[in-house]
């Protein structure tokens, strides 16, 4: 899918009260209340809560000490801060991992396919994405699949998807 149909898709939020950026050292704290909610780490990788010191000690490492990897941010009004997407590079598979999670008390509203798509067309990387969906979590996984993720492989809990760009 082209960038331009991309846009064309969220134009129900363009020049609407939300919009995408590029994150900054300043969203650490929100990603971690947004990702220790117990209705994140649900589906997480790692269900449990994460101590905040952990993870600003994490979130340093992870995006600001010049490894690969980036995220975005969604934005309300340009004021609060109501979901991330992290693409954090995987040197063994060459591609980058996607993480996304919106705040429950913004469910329902589409604004998850808002945010994974704005940051497929704003990051336009070199290199392939990836995701891994516990099976349960059906509505992350056809969100995935709108936005031309195609599952690659299972197992007994996962789905293991994969975003191609066409350069």
């Amino acid at each position: 899918m082209n960038a331009f149909f991309m846009e064309q898709k969220n134009k129900n939020y363009a020049n609407s009260e939300y919009m995408v950026r590029t994150g900054e050292k300043i969203d650490s704290k929100r990603i971690w209340e947004i990702r220790n909610h117990p209705l994140s780490r649900q589906y997480s990788g790692n269900p449990e809560a994460i101590p905040w010191k952990q993870h600003q000690n994490w979130f340093e490492r992870k995006y600001f000490a010049g490894a690969d990897n980036h995220f975005f941010v969604l934005e309300k009004s340009g004021e609060e801060t109501i979901g991330y997407c992290r693409l954090d590079f995987d040197s063994e598979h060459n591609h980058y991992i996607v993480s996304v999670a919106i705040d429950p008390q913004f469910h329902g509203q589409g604004l998850g396919n808002f945010l994974l798509s704005e940051t497929i067309v704003k990051f336009n990387g070199s290199k392939n994405l990836a995701a891994e969906i516990q099976k349960e979590n059906i509505v992350s996984v056809k969100l995935f699949q709108k936005n031309n993720f195609k599952i690659l492989s299972e197992d007994e809990k996962n789905y293991y998807l994969k975003y191609t760009y066409l350069n």
